[in-house]
């Protein structure tokens, strides 16, 4: 069987078995007739040994090439190649017929239902525990399957459950390729909870386990490379560290080089792996400033294919029409974003995503051509995307990998332990011999167990009405919720709005350097907002259940920044803040979360100081913790209401000195930031009148 040079293969149940027609005798000597007749079945045995050998190795050179050109991009020839391949394959040769399961999910991964029903068929293949420990690669390749279709279907539980059970199955060392097929789809749902330092670290997993498998397709180990080499780039950039991001986009251009000009590689896909490495590598440098290695970057990846459309380049698109938008290069951009708008309805896989993206820098560039009635309808637009993505990955964000995994442990010992009770059972008619014997015990048992169940009874009862109070209590927090949320959400197109201003109004030189600060701070301020109020939206006012992502902040300037703003409100009382700090301090933070803590309590400090006093913000170096003091000369916080005082919606609140009206949220939700840091906040008398507030922070 060979493939014709055309590319055009013809694999038939003829091409296939010819060879074993190869020896069929033609025509039988008179003398030699009985000779013939006793070797016969002899080399027809060897010839039935021979083609099963041969079979093997058929098929193995064409599941190679399958995978070969699915990894090039030509889908419709590898399904053409799939789908000849199909008739030869007997119902119980279930090495091939797995093979053959795999690579159809793989292929028409576009049609999820066709996809992951091919999924269930190599599962149903393998349902005898025998057939598992035979094909233990391809049953562990099957679960990996069928936890891509319980994803997707957002069936987390179920996906969760699957992955663990690959996971005890795979043998990091032996079946390396299936290993970092397994890290890889972890890696994909930490990044979709927006824990990218996690995903990272799983993606370069899944790259040290790729260079370890031996027996790979070149092209196969080409497409899996680069792949988790940009995923663990693109991770960290997202985490924002973009320098370790900076050294994986340079491995991966590296070793896409490295690659070029081998005839194993097709140019199809080696342009598709440039296309994607120079469009992320553009957009991290564009985020680190350098906007000229940005936009030579970013034009190469369109460039790429002859500047093809090709809806792959979006990504690239936008990002360069950003790049044009800051050097001032308007008419470049408005070029760029109407070819965007063109190719956007092709990608459809990621048309959500990317026309987020396009309302964003639509927003920007027509706030700068200082065309606002298109800036404010696009960045709408984009509040409202947003607002949806954050709504549908709220599910997943709730999951806690680690804990749900050892929970699956746990349960696993248990159906172990009840396996191997099981087994004892046994033993238990020597139990019963010896129960004989205790029959007074048993007696007085069954009365004591009647006992306990009258008081069973009264308990279920009990709790029964319990949860009713408990359903009625929910029902109306989800009311009160829902009308916060409302509020919120009001809130926010006049906030975007004031931002959007303040970031036109930067853009013109004729402000002095006093007034550009003022605009900067009402920026600043704007956006610090909306993020709080997008904070509230998504967790239903519930800031425990955030993963908060942190980076390294210097608090001595993220306190000197609070104080200098929150003078202007201070002023208005006549009151003076005062910032002592013990030097420079650089700590692992979620900048806003902790905004949010000391804007609450410098706020605090004015609104209950009465008029001409003084605030003090201190910040003090401790051993292994910095320790922040606002100390104000306020009314103080009677000793009644002080175990009160950090509960969410508390009535131990009073009106400002100057009438100011109170929430009851905002050390509530401080408290909540402080203590997800690892933190403490406390309160405590000033011995000169007023309330010290302080908040200590591991370093």
């Amino acid at each position: 069987m060979s493939i014709k040079k055309d590319n055009k293969p013809n694999f038939n149940a003829r091409s296939i078995n010819k060879y074993k027609k190869r020896n069929k005798i033609g025509f039988l000597h008179d003398g030699f007739f009985v000779v013939l007749l006793s070797f016969m079945f002899f080399f027809s045995a060897c010839e039935r040994k021979e083609a099963v050998i041969n079979e093997v190795f058929v098929f193995d050179k064409i599941f190679n090439r399958i995978d070969s050109v699915q990894k090039s991009g030509n889908i419709n020839y590898a399904l053409e190649i799939l789908d000849s391949v199909r008739p030869n394959i007997s119902n119980d040769d279930i090495q091939n017929l797995s093979n053959f399961y795999i690579f159809s999910s793989q292929i028409r991964f576009s049609d999820k239902r066709i996809a992951y029903s091919y999924a269930d068929s190599l599962l149903a293949l393998l349902n005898e525990k025998k057939e598992q420990e035979k094909y233990k690669k391809i049953y562990t390749k099957a679960l990996i399957l069928k936890s891509d279709a319980y994803v997707f279907y957002k069936q987390y539980d179920d996906a969760l459950r699957t992955y663990f059970k690959t996971s005890s199955l795979i043998n990091k060392e032996k079946d390396p390729i299936n290993y970092s097929d397994f890290a890889s789809k972890i890696a994909h749902i930490y990044y979709a909870q927006g824990r990218f330092a996690l995903a990272a670290h799983y993606q370069k997993e899944a790259y040290t386990y790729i260079q370890r498998a031996k027996d790979v397709y070149p092209q196969t180990r080409f497409y899996l490379t680069q792949g988790a080499l940009n995923n663990a780039g693109f991770s960290y950039e997202r985490a924002g560290i973009l320098d370790s991001a900076l050294i994986f986009y340079n491995k991966n251009i590296q070793y896409i080089q490295g690659e070029e000009g081998k005839a194993t590689i097709s140019e199809h896909q080696m342009n598709a792996a440039k296309i994607v490495a120079f469009d992320n590598l553009g957009g991290l440098f564009a985020k680190k400033g350098n906007y000229e290695l940005a936009q030579k970057y970013l034009e190469q990846s369109i460039a790429m294919n002859d500047y093809s459309i090709d809806p792959s380049k979006i990504s690239a698109f936008i990002k360069l029409a950003k790049v044009y938008a800051h050097t001032n290069k308007i008419e470049k951009a408005d070029s760029i974003l109407n070819a965007t708008t063109n190719i956007l309805p092709l990608d459809t896989a990621n048309l959500f995503s990317n026309q987020l993206k396009l309302y964003r820098v639509k927003s920007d560039i027509y706030f700068r051509q200082k065309r606002y009635k298109e800036g404010y309808e696009n960045l709408n637009a984009y509040l409202s995307i947003s607002d949806s993505l954050n709504l549908l990955n709220n599910t997943i964000n709730k999951i806690d990998l680690a804990e749900k995994f050892r929970n699956l442990e746990s349960q696993d010992e248990v159906k172990s332990l009840t396996k191997t009770n099981q087994s004892k059972t046994i033993y238990l008619v020597g139990a019963i011999l010896f129960l004989i014997m205790l029959i007074p015990l048993i007696m007085l048992a069954l009365k004591n167990a009647k006992q306990a169940r009258k008081a069973e009874r009264d308990t279920v009862k009990h709790n029964r009405e319990l949860k009713k109070a408990l359903k009625r209590l929910e029902s109306r927090n989800r009311d009160y919720a829902k009308m916060m949320k409302v509020m919120a959400h009001d809130l926010k197109n006049p906030i975007g709005g004031m931002v959007g201003i303040a970031n036109l109004l930067l853009q013109e030189d004729k402000f002095s350097a006093e007034d550009r600060e003022m605009l900067q701070l009402i920026e600043s301020s704007g956006e610090n907002s909306i993020e709080m109020i997008n904070q509230l939206l998504n967790s239903g006012l519930a800031v425990e259940n955030e993963i908060i992502k942190k980076e390294k902040i210097d608090i001595q300037h993220l306190l000197r920044q609070c104080t200098e703003l929150l003078q202007y409100k201070a002023d208005e009382k006549k009151q003076k803040i005062i910032f002592y700090s013990g030097g420079p301090v650089k700590i692992m933070l979620g900048k806003e979360k902790i905004w949010r803590v000391f804007n609450n309590l410098i706020v605090n400090a004015i609104k209950f100081s009465p008029k001409k006093t003084t605030i003090k913000v201190v910040l003090e170096r401790l051993q292994k913790s910095v320790r922040i003091a606002i100390i104000d000369q306020g009314i103080g916080v009677p000793e009644v209401d002080r175990h009160k005082i950090f509960e969410m919606f508390t009535d131990a609140k009073r009106p400002g000195t100057s009438g100011e009206q109170p929430f009851g949220i905002g050390l509530s939700i401080s408290k909540q930031i402080i203590e997800s840091h690892q933190g403490k906040i406390w309160l405590e008398d000033n011995p000169e009148g007023g309330t010290i507030f302080y908040v200590e922070l591991p370093i």
